[in-house]
């Protein structure tokens, strides 16, 4: 039986480093499971493995897109299942969006598409009579939907009524009809990397965007902004390149961009950590532990 090795856990805990050391010993095919290095050109910000790396050592779903294309978790799976289910080689999946990650080992809801046509015309009239019409109107389709989600949440009211347009099944009911894992066949071995210290966490995460700083990350902020020619990009209210824009924008200035980036960035790794209760973890390690390596190798080989 093929394996499906996963390490994950919050930003700056060393996974990609790890990832790379027990593919040394345990050769497998290494898939990013990370929203925003998937955009070419979100390099610094999204901390990618530098191009030598990249060159010698394969690392899937990485410099796949360009920035102002959309990419869901149907999409993430999909390709996946399109891309690396068919290889003979155990697969080693790492990265920090616990999302994926969820869906990856869960499966996910049988929702339809998105249709473009039906929402730009459910976005018009949302327009002119306002989303607490458009809630009404969910509540008359699909009540048990209506009330879990806020009269304020569009994205949320406008993606029920589309599900309810386009399915004969409610999008509540379609919710609980979960398609199988992508993985389902594989033997599953999963991994988290933890930091030891909260307080010395937040300022090695200062000192990373500084870091980022340094590296170019403002311009590299401007370049994805120019390509986008005033479009809006996804990648650009990720943690990190949202505080860049602002002060970009003169919305902030240059400590308080750092400050703010960094606060961001530390919340993020909290929701990361809170996600791994959801999952059946085989060991959680602390970063700064010396035998991280040896430990992993002894549970899959065995």
């Amino acid at each position: 039986m093929k394996k499906a090795i996963s390490i994950l856990g919050p930003t700056h805990c060393g996974k990609t480093e790890l990832a790379i050391e027990i593919n040394k010993h345990f050769p497998t095919k290494i898939i990013s499971v990370d929203s925003v290095q998937i955009y070419k050109g979100a390099n610094i910000g999204s901390s990618k493995p530098n191009q030598k790396i990249l060159d010698k050592i394969h690392h899937g779903l990485i410099d796949y897109l360009d920035p102002e294309d959309d990419f869901s978790v149907k999409d993430f799976l999909n390709e996946i299942s399109n891309q690396f289910c068919d290889f003979k080689e155990d697969l080693l999946f790492v990265g920090g969006t616990m999302m994926y990650f969820y869906s990856l080992f869960n499966g996910i809801s049988k929702l339809p598409e998105k249709n473009i046509q039906f929402r730009k015309k459910l976005e018009e009239e949302a327009k002119n009579k306002g989303w607490k019409f458009m809630h009404e109107r969910l509540e008359v389709i699909d009540p048990d939907a209506a009330r879990l989600i806020k009269a304020s949440d569009s994205q949320r009211i406008l993606r029920a009524l589309e599900v309810n347009h386009l399915s004969k099944n409610t999008f509540s009911k379609l919710k609980t009809m979960k398609e199988k894992s992508v993985i389902e066949d594989y033997q599953k071995f999963t991994f988290a990397i933890i930091p030891r210290n909260k307080k010395s966490f937040k300022n090695q995460l200062k000192e990373r965007f500084k870091k980022m700083l340094e590296l170019g990350l403002i311009e590299e902020t401007k370049t994805i902004l120019e390509r986008g020619g005033g479009k809006r990009i996804k990648v650009l209210n990720t943690v990190g390149y949202k505080q860049v824009v602002d002060f970009l924008q003169d919305k902030t200035s240059f400590e308080e961009m750092i400050e703010l980036a960094t606060n961001a960035t530390y919340q993020l790794a909290k929701r990361q950590i809170t996600w791994l209760k959801k999952f059946d973890l085989d060991e959680t390690l602390f970063s700064d532990d010396d035998d991280k390596v040896m430990k992993i190798l002894s549970i899959i080989k065995n």
